[in-house]
């Protein structure tokens, strides 16, 4: 069973956190899973690279089994592969991929603002405005950052909704999406529409207006996945 009993996780660095769903399993292990998913999604492990267990067990300073076990709850939804005399690698995610992951957004997303929009609470809203803020001081060539941060925004018009099995597999997905995008960069152009959609998406929320926000988050989710799918043909 998947709890969500903690919205962040802190990477093996320690200097920064990370969006992870966590599993009923042991606490260590869960740790584990925990920070090799981050590793991912952050680029710090790569489609490819291998896992080696002492070596990964040395990194997060642990004992071998819990990394076994963590690999192989990575192994199950989609993240690491396994294959003979090879050993765990970090899973090779098609960019074809993409699209299915932001058809499936485009699902989700709407569901989960359509309720946030009548039960948020000025503590969130609150909390939002500040995570927009954050995005706007951002130089624009922090992509990964701004990335960071819009999963920050949108987790926190999500986290909230009832339907967690719903927010694991969002949870899911946004990961394997920052794991596919790795290090590419945002063009400025696209920067200037995050901000102003985000922007657009906070006033709708605090009047309240529901149609409108989800129209305009449908259309936000839709851009991204047209701009990201264009530039990683781009770049094939």
């Amino acid at each position: 069973m998947l709890l969500l009993t903690q919205d962040y996780v802190q990477s093996g660095s320690g200097t920064k956190q990370y969006l992870c769903a966590k599993w009923d399993v042991m606490q260590l292990e869960t740790d584990i899973y925990s920070r090799i998913l981050a590793d991912i999604a952050q680029g710090e492990l790569v489609s490819g690279d291998r896992l080696i267990t002492t070596l990964l067990a040395k990194r997060y300073d642990s004992s071998v089994n819990p990394v076994r076990e963590a690999l192989k709850l990575l192994e199950g939804e989609g993240f690491v592969t396994f294959k003979k005399n090879s050993g765990a690698r970090v899973a090779n995610f098609a960019y074809s991929s993409m699209r299915d992951v932001f058809e499936i957004l485009q699902l989700l997303e709407p569901y989960f603002l359509s309720w946030y929009v009548s039960n948020a609470s000025q503590e969130s809203l609150d909390k939002l405005a500040r995570i927009h803020q954050k995005m706007t001081l951002l130089p624009k060539h922090e992509a990964s950052q701004l990335r960071q941060l819009d999963t920050e925004f949108h987790w926190e018009m999500y986290r909230h909704h009832y339907n967690q099995s719903a927010l694991v597999l969002w949870k899911n997905k946004k990961l394997m999406l920052q794991a596919l995008l790795g290090n590419l960069t945002v063009k400025p152009s696209r920067y200037e529409a995050i901000l102003r959609e985000h922007s657009h998406l906070l006033y709708l929320i605090n009047a309240k207006d529901e149609e409108s926000a989800v129209r305009t988050l449908t259309k936000h989710v839709k851009s991204g996945g047209d701009y990201w799918q264009s530039n990683v043909a781009l770049e094939s």
